[in-house]
């Protein structure tokens, strides 16, 4: 443990338990920014409030080499998301200022929310509760039995376009929980236990009658789920979009849901966030669209923690070693 109190700037949400485990290791913190009141902290912000600080974690914030270069008593970085796309890595390792990140913090999160979608989709719930809220019981004079009866999960065959952390996750739900088929098409995984690896992305649409997507956003992977693509999902096929909006031609997806190429899609993440209640995705009576809320649960929270406080520990055993061989 450090000999004296270190300061932290937190704008992340944070755990009880995480900062009692702050102050366990004598570290002192402020709570500032997004985490606290969902408001980012501007840049001249971050700079006044951690002047003084030797450690900062973020989430939303963006520290730019402009903040870095401003916090002369930085030594560790904590980032509450997959990826620290808002810091300058590379000043980072310039300097000598070790990054812990937390990739797989939301996975868990992600996946149980890609099961509702299937579900509620395939089950044609939503639908269901959409005709009751603005026509009533009946459905054209008759019982709404027929009309909205759905496709059982363990019947279907489940495509994952990915198949990192959440795939796997999402994969392992379905096969151990409902006896599902499931395929996977991802050129940096070989095998699962869960799945079947295709080798193709067409392939995959073929055979699927859902597919959820996971994959990152790289240049092979901008715009590949086109409306050839999903033509060969069927019209009873359906899309779970949560993971990156530019993975699907904006358009060729709105068209393939309007003529019926596909039965319906649930959407998580937007060309354009945030959307307007007017949006013309809203408007569609066979797609559930969701306010990027996939990765939002209490779990993300306490699992980001960990990662972080476990980046300090080691840290901190760096620091001192160096400290007794000085």
């Amino acid at each position: 443990m450090p000999a004296n109190s270190m300061r932290a700037l937190i704008t992340c949400e944070v755990t009880a338990e995480f900062l009692s485990s702050l102050k366990e290791r004598n570290i002192d913190f402020e709570l500032s920014g997004w985490g606290q009141n969902g408001i980012p902290l501007t840049s001249a912000e971050l700079i006044s409030k951690a002047q003084n600080c030797e450690i900062v974690i973020v989430e939303i914030e963006e520290l730019t080499r402009k903040v870095l270069e401003s916090l002369p008593n930085l030594e560790f970085v904590g980032v509450s998301r997959g990826t620290p796309v808002n810091v300058d890595l590379g000043f980072c390792e310039q300097h000598k200022i070790p990054v812990v990140h937390t990739p797989g913090r939301n996975a868990d999160s992600v996946a149980d929310y890609c099961l509702a979608m299937m579900l509620d989709l395939s089950r044609k719930l939503t639908s269901g509760s959409r005709h009751l809220a603005s026509q009533g019981w009946l459905f054209d004079g008759k019982l709404p039995y027929l009309e909205f009866r759905g496709r059982e999960i363990g019947h279907l065959g489940i495509g994952l376009y990915g198949f990192g952390q959440i795939g796997v996750r999402v994969a392992q739900r379905l096969t151990n929980g409902f006896g599902a088929k499931v395929y996977f098409f991802d050129p940096f995984v070989e095998s699962s236990s869960y799945a079947t690896k295709v080798n193709s992305l067409d392939e995959l649409f073929e055979i699927s009658d859902i597919v959820s997507l996971h994959a990152p956003v790289i240049d092979k992977t901008i715009d590949s789920v086109s409306r050839s693509l999903l033509r060969k999902l069927g019209p009873e096929g359906i899309l779970i979009s949560s993971a990156r909006a530019k993975l699907v031609v904006e358009e060729d997806l709105y068209q393939a849901l309007i003529s019926k190429e596909i039965a319906s899609a649930a959407i998580d993440v937007f060309w354009n966030e945030p959307i307007e209640s007017s949006d013309r995705w809203l408007k569609l009576p066979n797609v559930i669209c969701t306010p990027h809320i996939a990765g939002a649960s209490l779990g993300v929270v306490s699992n980001h923690c960990q990662t972080i406080l476990i980046g300090i520990d080691k840290w901190l055993s760096r620091t001192n070693n160096r400290e007794r061989l000085t």
